[in-house]
């Protein structure tokens, strides 16, 4: 059964309500989608959003809203700026929190001994990387984190530990502990993307464990179902389709058999995998229905955050943005 629209509306409205939201999945399970999706939903709302990537290389935010993202953020509606936290451009805004001086920043980054120490240093992409993330948490009401793929982004919050054993004392320590602390904040919320498939589940759920095992999060994630198949076909429909499955059928029964079976097959895969989750994860799966077969990027962020609207009462005229 779905989960009672009340209890999905309090989920959505507690993302959007938080200060930073970690977005991560599987690849290919939708984390871009959602994660602009939640931030038009915010900004709609009235809050002063920022939409992350982190140090992408190619990036997915570009096809959304028709400009390519840069490390310094840029608006692209009333209330809602993106940013691509790149690696070079991170590093300069991270040392130049240590070094009051820019001439000794370009100095220190002009130095190529220097250089080839940092980009192989363990850690140090990471801890730069989420600590410019960080930076950004504190200059808007909300910041959506659209990180890598799940075990990529567990190596990228697990920093905040593995810094802690590595420096004893100093800025880099400091700034670990600081973004520990970030972490485990109450306004800190995790969103994690699945879908209706058995491997996907799986590393949802592995994915939770990971971060919980190394205290990385403190509040309960929200886990999206996406491409979610609501039930729709009754008992004596399903009956049914057994039934004619164990007679000939003329090409067009055939035709109608294999369409029902097909939906039946994708209901069940929902249900299962929303059983599953329910029973390793708190709370339960906010399941959400596929966007429309061939739209484009804009088109798939637009039906998401029409769907998640409709729970918190935000109409799709207002998500609307040319």
């Amino acid at each position: 059964m779905q989960r009672p629209l009340a209890a999905a509306a309090d989920e959505v409205r507690g993302l959007l309500d938080a200060r930073l939201v970690l977005v991560t999945g599987k690849g290919g399970t939708g984390k871009t989608t959602f994660s602009a999706a939640l931030a038009l939903l915010a900004a709609v709302r009235g809050r002063r959003v920022l939409l992350a990537e982190i140090d992408s290389q190619r990036p997915a935010l570009a096809p959304v809203f028709g400009v390519e993202p840069r490390f310094q953020p840029q608006p692209v509606r009333d209330g809602l700026d993106i940013s691509n936290l790149v690696w070079d451009e991170a590093l300069q805004s991270f040392l130049a929190g240590l070094v009051p001086s820019r001439r000794v920043v370009r100095m220190i980054l002009a130095n190529r001994m220097v250089s080839r120490f940092i980009d192989f240093t363990p850690g140090s992409q990471e801890i730069v990387t989420l600590s410019a993330l960080g930076d950004q948490v504190g200059r808007y009401d909300l910041v959506v984190a659209d990180l890598p793929a799940s075990g990529h982004a567990f190596s990228l919050l697990d920093i905040t530990r593995s810094a802690l054993g590595l420096f004893r004392s100093g800025p880099v320590r400091g700034r670990a502990e600081e973004l520990r602390t970030l972490l485990g904040a109450d306004s800190t919320r995790l969103a994690l993307m699945a879908l209706p498939e058995e491997m996907v589940v799986n590393e949802t759920i592995e994915t939770y464990e990971r971060l919980c095992q190394f205290e990385l999060i403190s509040a309960a994630p929200v886990v999206f179902l996406n491409r979610a198949t609501l039930p729709t076909l009754t008992d004596d429909e399903r009956e049914l389709l057994r039934r004619m499955s164990a007679v000939d059928q003329t090409p067009q029964q055939a035709e109608f058999l294999r369409a029902g079976r097909w939906e039946n097959e994708l209901e069940q895969g929902t249900a299962a995998s929303q059983q599953r989750l329910d029973a390793m994860l708190p709370g339960t799966p906010v399941l959400v229905p596929p966007a429309q077969s061939g739209g484009r990027p804009k088109q798939a962020v637009g039906s998401v955050a029409a769907h998640l609207g409709r729970l918190v009462g935000v109409t799709r005229r207002e998500l609307a943005w040319h």
